[in-house]
């Protein structure tokens, strides 16, 4: 039998452990006393974060900078060494056989607008002018000089697919950078400070 380096903390009766488990243990208890350390040692803060089930359970728990984007990066070259994989994963779960699919409910523009090359010429637009008309710097967004659904109709545009090859959708020169303030004032629409 080796000799005791520790003891329990409930009953106190001499215990051996190894000396990488002292280091790493908050405390140590013998087998029938386990379930008391149990009760009396308060919970830990991130066992309360994104438990529900049916979530992540890393959810909620912050992350740090420098880990996010060293997942950024080894996602993004998974991706570029995976293309098939890439394009079979997103079949998967594209369009009819889409988790959250209601019959195409969706219309078109709204639908246009959420595609990856919509907000790559959003991007474009803002990097080319980097500031509103007026002047301004914060909260800026691209506005279409000719409006999105007057290019849906011209072009004839009935699907993603149609839209995706029309070469004057993206066309940045049909783009200008505004700040949320000027794009409402263009747009008719009320501006909120909140907004």
């Amino acid at each position: 039998m080796r000799t005791p380096n520790t003891q329990c903390e409930i009953c106190k009766n001499p215990l051996y452990r190894r000396p990488f488990e002292i280091k790493k243990a908050k405390g140590f208890c013998c087998v029938g006393c386990r379930s008391e350390l149990y009760k009396r040692r308060p919970p830990s803060p991130n066992l309360e974060l994104g438990r529900e089930k049916g979530t992540n359970h890393l959810e909620g728990i912050p992350k740090s900078k420098a880990s996010n984007t060293k997942r950024s990066k080894s996602h993004k070259k998974w991706c570029k060494d995976n293309p098939l994989k890439v394009k079979e994963r997103g079949e998967k779960c594209r369009g009819e056989k889409h988790y959250n699919w209601k019959g195409g409910a969706s219309k078109l523009n709204t639908s246009i607008r959420q595609m990856h090359e919509n907000r790559k010429w959003m991007e474009s637009v803002k990097g080319r002018d980097k500031k509103c008309v007026c002047g301004s710097i914060k909260n800026l967004e691209a506005h279409h000089l000719i409006p999105l659904k007057l290019l849906l109709e011209i072009h004839k545009i009935t699907n993603r697919d149609e839209a995706r090859r029309c070469k004057q959708l993206w066309d940045i020169k049909n783009g200008i950078t505004l700040c949320r303030k000027c794009h409402y004032k263009i747009d008719n629409r009320k501006y909120n400070d909140n907004d």
